[in-house]
């Protein structure tokens, strides 16, 4: 099968181009808008173009679209349909866009934040007025950027927030809530959970509240049922990450986000034996059973050093956490090309030492 991944320098993208390059089944092909050099060093894809998503696929005529990115999620849903597994155009409204993610609530077990779009800076001020809040891309596949953290009675973000209103970006403001941030991670098909894994976020970039530079797995039933039922209740198909705030004073759930596409953390994923671009493909193609049981280890984590972790170790003074990397059940992505590594240690330098 000629399969045609998007957004190929991501680097979930280039951890499911590695592992069906390893399977050797398919012919695979990657595209980005982006010059793809150091992705090309690689050398996982049978070739790799740079343009649009439409003008790669009128070159590769592919039979399977695997799309990573969100921009890359809402083309395939207006075009290329009958090439991807995924979700309704209703389903997909819901997840891409966060203030229509309420209606959730009416699932038992499922509480997501008050949150509400705003114009200005005045309704901002307003609603911080008594509680913090967290400002974000009311829809990432339209303008995608951290969060900012607007702390009670504090203006100090509102001059970085006021560059995206009048730059047309339609933004939302959401209570925060505190707790350790977790994920369900999956694959499924017409409501049904073909694969999945969970796992607890260890370090973050930023350290405010961003992706995921070290996780480890772990497996909570509670996590399970409330996510089954909203996968259910969206009748999702696809790759589909459920992002929650987990107190665990109360043994509470927030969710904070659907993520529609393959998430930063895939790579996870393969240490723990699970193959989600082999997986995605096999349910395309074929009648799959729902997957209830777990299929993985809890405790393994993964680490992407030169990814952030590395930086926000020397950050926060924690360098001394690095022989975590060489613990048994610990992963990095370390190594994979030493070229590529040589340019993300020079990135890391970099950052280190700027302000």
């Amino acid at each position: 099968m000629r399969i045609l991944i998007t957004d190929a320098n991501y680097k979930n993208s280039i951890a499911i181009q590695r592992e069906l390059y390893r399977e050797n089944v398919h012919e695979i092909f990657a595209t980005d808008k982006e010059a793809v050099f150091f992705t090309k060093r690689l050398g996982y894809c049978k070739d790799y173009i740079v343009g649009s998503l439409e003008e790669s696929v009128k070159q590769i005529k592919p039979e399977f679209i695997i799309p990573v990115g969100s921009e890359a999620v809402k083309i395939c849903s207006e075009k290329y349909r009958e090439l991807c597994l995924i979700p309704t155009k209703e389903s997909l409204e819901i997840a891409l866009n966060k203030d229509k993610m309420v209606i959730l609530n009416s699932l038992k077990d499922v509480y997501y934040p008050e949150c509400r779009l705003f114009a200005n800076l005045e309704d901002l001020r307003l609603y911080s007025r008594d509680k913090n809040c967290v400002v974000k891309s009311s829809n990432e596949s339209l303008a995608k950027f951290d969060p900012f953290y607007v702390k009670l009675g504090s203006d100090s973000e509102f001059e970085k927030i006021e560059k995206y209103l009048s730059g047309g970006v339609k933004l939302l403001m959401q209570e925060q809530v505190s707790g350790v941030g977790r994920g369900f991670f999956c694959i499924a098909k017409e409501g049904k959970i073909i694969s999945y894994y969970m796992h607890q976020r260890i370090r973050e970039i930023p350290i405010t509240g961003g992706s995921s530079t070290a996780a480890k797995s772990i497996f909570c039933e509670k996590m399970f049922n409330v996510s089954k039922q909203i996968i259910e209740y969206l009748n999702w198909s696809g790759p589909l990450m459920i992002e929650y705030k987990y107190d665990e004073t109360k043994q509470q759930y927030y969710l904070i986000e659907l993520n529609p596409k393959f998430w930063g953390s895939l790579d996870l994923s393969y240490a723990l034996g699970l193959n989600f671009g082999k997986t995605l493909i096999e349910a395309y193609s074929n009648n799959v059973e729902e997957q209830i049981e777990k299929r993985y280890d809890v405790e393994k984590k993964f680490f992407w050093v030169l990814d952030g972790d590395l930086l926000v170790l020397f950050k926060t003074g924690k360098l001394y956490k690095i022989k975590e990397y060489f613990y048994k059940d610990s992963y990095t992505n370390l190594f994979e090309n030493f070229f590529v590594d040589s340019i993300k240690l020079l990135w890391t330098i970099k950052k280190m030492f700027s302000k």
